[in-house]
């Protein structure tokens, strides 16, 4: 072991606030603008189809550059890398709040996913590298915490925000809010060590062009779909979405220092939890998405009443994040079974609950959503620390960029199904309670895999 790495872990619980916190960062980021997106709106005068892009266009730019952000980092150092990306995460909010013209702003959110993009890699590749295997479910813990910490109070911080109105600036304020706290995790990281190990290769820019392809025209796919149908022009993207993969297969495989290594995905128990990650995050983000959009725009709840609304989903998510590890250590990796299909249960009840009484501030509803992100926390907080845990470090910091790359995918695509269900149907209720049974039926989806990836993990272990 080197003396950086003794440093590391020596340290490494202090090393670990301080990578969290652009966590936080980011992650409050996300939540505000979902609760502020309704006052940009109506402040800048948006179209639904121009304000849905400019919310799921911060989860594109993440998507697409993910994983190029976790080979950065391991070519370059992962503590500069998060550095940077910070450093751009700070100047994009910073325009985003003083602009008015909404393509700059869309730009400015594009820009944050990027940033964003570099960030998010190095942190989960810092915490896999510093922590010994028997940490590194507390570590990953914590990081589930902070994410329920920023899902918990980031939507309730947007809508008071947004309520408070500092000065005149309303929404802008969840852009500017980003800019002391940046600054502030750019004074702290020099007190983490830098890498020890970089990587000496270059980065694989025709495949890294040739995924960004694969991604944006798979979104545009489900867009194009959701305002046109299925029509000629989106058949084609579809056909253009196909091939532009199945080359990015093929050149990967001939590059000798290729942007993602293919052989990652012959480890079944990375492939099957990827699967399933992406299945549990596409019934969490649909949920998320249809009811802000319905309480809003339909039960007439503003900023602040919307974001009480996630409150008690939080605090469930808070709680089981921090008790995730200790609760693997009776439930093994059936914790994610189990709460995905309490997830189920939770969203079916609330379509039963919500068909007889529209609101959702009914006592008995807090209780389901409070159960609900119990159960949230149990199956996705143990995630990371699941699909990743004994990888080969050389490929982490690529694997954490997947890892990401899915959970965001997910978020792009649970939007665009969820807009295309609800606007299949004349009535909003009917359509409301249609999405919440399809977000039911892929929790219980969810369960299924992730039982299925436990009785896998079970048979590798035992051969």
């Amino acid at each position: 072991m080197s003396a950086t790495q003794e440093t590391y872990y020596k340290y490494r619980w202090w090393a670990l606030g301080i990578v969290l916190l652009p966590t936080l960062l980011i992650s409050l980021n996300n939540y505000m603008l979902q609760i502020a997106l309704p006052s940009i709106q109506i402040d800048l005068h948006l179209s639904f189809t121009t304000a849905q892009i400019l919310f799921s266009c911060y989860a594109i730019g993440l998507a697409v550059l993910l994983i190029v952000g976790g080979k950065l980092g391991d070519m370059y150092g992962r503590r500069k890398t998060l550095w940077f990306g910070v450093a751009l995460f700070i100047l994009s909010s910073l325009i985003g709040g003083l602009t008015s013209i909404t393509t700059l702003l869309i730009g400015m959110r594009l820009v944050q996913g990027i940033a964003a993009a570099i960030i998010q890699p190095q942190i989960l590749a810092i915490i896999q590298v510093i922590f010994p295997s028997h940490e590194q479910k507390v570590a990953f813990s914590l990081y589930g915490a902070v994410i329920g910490i920023a899902f918990a109070f980031g939507l309730i911080l947007g809508g008071l925000i947004i309520d408070w109105n500092l000065w005149g600036l309303t929404w802008r304020n969840v852009f500017f809010l980003n800019i002391p706290f940046g600054i502030l995790v750019l004074v702290l990281l020099p007190l983490i060590p830098k890498d020890s190990h970089m990587l000496k290769v270059k980065i694989d820019w025709i495949g890294t062009a040739l995924l960004m392809s694969s991604i944006l025209l798979a979104i545009a796919t489900l867009t194009n779909s959701q305002n046109h149908g299925f029509s000629i022009l989106t058949i084609s993207i579809l056909i253009l979405t196909i091939m532009s993969t199945l080359l990015f297969i093929k050149v990967e495989k001939k590059q000798k220092h290729p942007l993602i290594d293919l052989n990652i995905f012959t480890n079944k128990r990375f492939s099957l939890g990827i699967i399933s990650l992406v299945n549990i995050y596409l019934s969490m983000f649909a949920l998320f998405f249809i009811l802000s959009y319905y309480a809003q725009n339909f039960l007439g709840y503003d900023a602040k009443a919307t974001s009480i609304i996630y409150l008690p989903i939080g605090l469930g998510f808070f709680i089981s994040s921090l008790l995730a590890a200790r609760i693997t250590q009776f439930l093994r990796d059936l914790i994610l079974c189990y709460g995905a299909l309490i997830m189920s249960i939770c969203i079916a009840s609330l379509a039963i609950l919500l068909y007889f009484a529209w609101t959702l501030q009914d006592a008995l509803v807090i209780v389901i959503l409070f159960i609900y992100g119990l159960s949230l926390g149990l199956a996705t907080t143990p995630l990371a620390s699941i699909i990743l845990n004994g990888l080969p470090l050389k490929i982490v910091g690529v694997a954490s960029g997947i890892f990401n790359t899915a959970m965001y995918l997910a978020n792009s695509f649970a939007v665009a199904f969820i807009s295309i269900l609800f606007s299949s149907f004349m009535l909003p209720s009917t359509a409301f309670l249609m999405c919440l049974i399809s977000i039911s039926i892929a929790s219980l989806i969810a369960a299924a895999l992730f039982y299925y990836y436990q009785k896998t993990l079970h048979t590798q272990q035992n051969c």
